[in-house]
């Protein structure tokens, strides 16, 4: 199926019909019908269940309005087509039943569903909108994944009016790269403040991974973190999460969830009203935000309790609180002159709550910061306490900066938009008059149901301020995609592979994983050159028990399963076996276990 190249952060490649043999593309011809686009490519598979064609074209300048999730097993690629001036790309679009219903089912709801085993699965140069065509609602998100061992890749996505979450990880062991995506104008749902963002994964409510790069992104407008990476975040063996050259913008709570995010680094992004929430004094336990006392700053980590699970302690996958590997460095943030108003010039509150007895409690609540501040540090700092003490436990930052003359070009409605909103909850808990799922957002021209394109919204900012030369190599931090000539400059420097975990610059072996296993363990390993390689397992006797590959191989990452069978096909006994991988030149052994 799809081959990839990768280097650095960089895909070298571009999916289009010039790659393949034409037996290898097929074009989604727009018919207009709803349901068409996943009843056909869900019907494009072989005898053995596998998607028939590699990639699926999409035409550009058309909506393809879809009735259900489009449920994928097998690898394969959805991508739009290249559109012209004028024109927008494809863009998928859900519309209810006949019955006026949604007919997409399970939670959460999202427009496509990947499952398998060691399958990838491509999406590139599309448009979602998330409201549904008769405005009844909005999807929850773009993309759920399921299975194990998948590899994720989504770039030059755009979504647009999700409800919560735009990326959620279900599946064990996967790979994610998302790459020059933007996702914007969250809709979320009324009495949801706190719940959403633009990626969700890493163990507890998600799936788990053994490889995560987000980069180049623009997320605005999430109700919830930028992103929510629980425990671990990267399975324990694999190198560390990369959240690089991003843009958040008007995000309710924190670039992360303050609990978790261990074993990931955080470089060259920016940051523009987080906490947008914002964070008061809640010290009655009923207040209408998220923040502990005496709040938390942009980089919020709170402290980890001790992992005690006895499986994750057996599989080896526990966290650990006493070395997370949290890393901020070349960061960038900013607060607007509407959120400041908003979060220094708030009136004491208070508000009624009626419990099921009947009984009236009043409780009131008031803004940190104080009112009639000229700067309200409590709500746009970049360290708090709670995180300066996680240092010792390895959460670290570097070279972080606010930028006050930034020169943000984002029309200011987006932000007083959202915070009109965000007051309609802050006054007692309960939305009043943003009782819709959607359609409380700005829109430029008033229409939810047609995106505008190319989108009205200008997240650049002045090139003279201080966050355009304080990334890493003197680019300009966040998201590149909004200067083009450095982002054509970054691509070209050589020194953006020096630290990627997405290329492999070295000859190594991963620790196999599940293990110990039943039935099947996936084995992965990296070429920094093209080779002859042999990966073969052993008994402990030193005898061939399965060659699982010898070919010659580009240089890159490799993986492949081992299903306890011998070179026969006959299943194995239950013990420790080890499996070695040589180029002719180098020799790695390392041991697994199969218990049954």
């Amino acid at each position: 199926m799809i081959k990839t190249i990768l280097s650095g952060a960089i895909v070298l490649f571009s999916l289009s019909s010039s790659v393949f043999a034409d037996d290898h593309v097929m074009m989604v011809e727009w018919d207009g019908t709803p349901g068409y686009l996943e009843s056909t490519i869900m019907a494009d598979t072989t005898a053995t269940g596998e998607q028939a064609h590699d990639i699926y074209m999409l035409e550009a300048n058309k909506v393809y309005l879809q009735l259900s999730e489009l449920n994928l097993s097998s690898s394969c690629a959805i991508v739009g087509a290249d559109y012209a001036d004028g024109e927008h790309p494809a863009t998928i679009q859900p519309i209810t039943g006949s019955e006026g219903t949604s007919q997409f089912t399970g939670w959460p709801n999202a427009n496509i569903k990947t499952y398998g085993m060691n399958q990838t699965y491509h999406f590139e140069n599309l448009l979602f909108n998330g409201v549904f065509a008769d405005e009844s609602g909005a999807m929850f998100g773009v993309l759920c994944t399921y299975g194990e061992g998948n590899t994720i890749m989504v770039n030059k996505v755009t979504s647009v009016h999700n409800s919560t979450i735009t990326y959620f990880n279900f599946g064990l062991a996967e790979r994610w790269h998302l790459t020059n995506n933007t996702a914007v104008q969250y809709t979320s749902y009324p009495g949801g403040m706190y719940f959403g963002g633009f990626f969700w994964g890493g163990g507890a409510w998600g799936g788990t991974l053994k490889e995560l790069l987000i980069q180049n992104n623009t997320i605005e407008g999430a109700h919830g973190e930028g992103m929510v990476l629980w425990d671990n975040t990267i399975l324990n063996g694999y190198n560390d999460a990369r959240i690089d050259h991003n843009t958040f913008v008007n995000i309710i709570n924190w670039p992360k969830f303050y609990r978790g995010g261990n074993n990931s680094h955080w470089t060259n992004n920016l940051m523009v009203n987080m906490v947008a929430g914002p964070q008061t004094h809640n010290s009655h336990g009923q207040g209408p935000s998220l923040n502990p006392a005496g709040g938390l700053g942009y980089m919020g980590t709170m402290s980890q309790s001790e992992c005690s699970d006895s499986l994750l302690l057996a599989l080896g996958r526990c966290w650990d609180n006493n070395n997370r590997e949290i890393h901020y460095n070349n960061n960038v943030w900013h607060v607007t002159a509407e959120m400041h108003d908003l979060q220094n010039n708030f009136e004491p509150w208070c508000w009624d709550v009626t419990d099921t007895n009947d009984v009236v409690t009043t409780f009131c609540d008031t803004m940190l910061g104080g009112l009639g501040s000229t700067y309200s540090y409590e709500q746009a700092r970049w360290m708090d306490d709670s995180t300066a003490a996680q240092e010792v436990n390895g959460v670290t930052e570097e070279n972080n900066v606010e930028a006050p003359n930034l020169g943000f070009n984002l029309d200011a409605v987006y932000t007083t938009t959202q915070i009109t909103r965000t007051i309609d909850w802050l006054d007692n808990k309960v939305h009043d008059t943003h009782t819709a799922n959607v359609g409380w957002n700005h829109q430029a021209d008033g229409n939810n149901i047609v995106v505008e394109w190319p989108l009205p919204m200008d997240f650049s900012y002045s090139t003279s301020s201080v966050a355009y030369t304080h990334a890493e190599n003197g680019m300009p931090a966040g998201d590149l995609n909004h200067f083009p000539d450095k982002l054509a400059e970054w691509e070209l420097l050589s020194t953006d592979n020096n630290d990627s975990q997405v290329s492999a610059n070295t000859f190594s072996l991963n620790q196999n994983y599940p293990n110990p296993f039943n039935p099947t363990t996936e084995i992965s390993f990296s070429l920094d050159n093209a080779s002859n390689v042999n990966l073969t397992v052993f008994n402990m006797l030193g005898q061939v028990v399965k060659v699982l590959e010898n070919a010659s191989l580009n240089a890159g990452i490799h993986s492949y399963n081992w299903d306890g069978s011998d070179q026969l096909g006959q299943s194995v006994s239950t013990g420790v076996y080890l499996y070695t991988l040589t180029d002719g030149a180098n020799s790695i052994t390392k041991k697994m276990a199969l218990m049954k």
